[in-house]
């Protein structure tokens, strides 16, 4: 079949080329992640030449100086577990394919498949598969105290810190963070996504970075995702409001009047309590 050139910093020899031999890939991995396949090509031919075409493989290192000029991901250990966890095929090797799925996530990943990948990180950073306990939490806050002003208690701040994630991270109260407990944090408020530092690039970088290889318009998915969970939370809270408010209507006056500013107190806090920012440009703690 004929093919149209995508490609325009390719010579056109090159880049005819390079669809022929990636296309039957190309319309696997299409399927399988949020690129259609033109957009899979242009990485997979991406791809060929940070390799300089096919000649080197795609190491940490290589992966490392991507991730750091493309998409401004400087956390070096984490990047580092990320390329690890990624690296399925050929050890310490990205293939062609392993890159575009990385990218499918850290890109256009949504909030659930997010929340299982940065706790896989996390938990390959601090090195307790499962868990992130809390000699784990003190561990990255010990590194990140050596990024931090000198003059300061790093030791009393550390702590308080460790404390802090535990009382809000660790719901079943059990000393450490199971990916259950990690889901329900970030689930009532998305800055948790990243609490032990940055993985994923900020939607800013997401965005120029797809300007490359993409004419579709950027949509941020963990917006997306949130917003979805708020109108959800909103629609719960409104439906309890209208049972709570039918059940006191039997009531006297005084104790319905009582019990609907009670409830719509509480209503309003919960509501306050669960507010996120969502724009894919979150703080994270470190």
């Amino acid at each position: 079949m004929p093919y149209a050139t995508i490609n325009k910093m390719l010579p056109v020899t090159v880049d005819i080329r390079l669809q022929h031999r990636y296309s039957e890939i190309a319309t696997e991995l299409s399927r399988s992640t949020h690129f259609n396949k033109i957009e899979v090509l242009r990485l997979l031919q991406m791809h060929y030449n940070l390799t300089k075409e096919d000649t080197i493989p795609m190491d940490q290192l290589l992966f490392m100086q991507f991730m750091d000029v493309f998409l401004g991901v400087r956390n070096v250990e984490a990047v580092e577990k990320m390329f690890l966890i990624s690296c399925i095929t050929i050890e310490e090797s990205l293939t062609g394919s392993e890159f575009v799925k990385v990218l499918s996530l850290v890109l256009k990943g949504k909030l659930p498949d997010l929340i299982n990948f940065c706790f896989e990180v996390y938990t390959e950073m601090t090195r307790s598969p499962k868990f992130i306990k809390k000699e784990g939490v003190l561990l990255m806050a010990k590194r990140n105290s050596l990024k931090m002003c000198k003059l300061v208690n790093m030791e009393k701040f550390d702590q308080s810190f460790v404390d802090f994630v535990m009382i809000e991270v660790d719901k079943d109260r059990d000393n450490r963070i199971s990916l259950e407990d990690y889901r329900k944090a970030v689930c009532e408020n998305v800055a948790w996504l990243q609490f032990l530092g940055r993985i994923l690039p900020t939607s800013t970088r997401k965005e120029k970075f797809m300007k490359l290889f993409t004419n579709r318009p950027y949509i941020n998915n963990i917006q997306t995702s949130v917003s979805a969970m708020n109108r959800e939370k909103k629609e719960k809270s409104q439906s309890e409001m209208k049972s709570q408010s039918k059940s006191a209507s039997s009531l006297s006056f005084s104790s319905d009047s009582a019990g609907l500013v009670i409830n719509h107190g509480g209503y309003q806090s919960t509501n306050r309590r669960n507010q996120v920012v969502a724009d894919g440009n979150f703080l994270t703690l470190f």
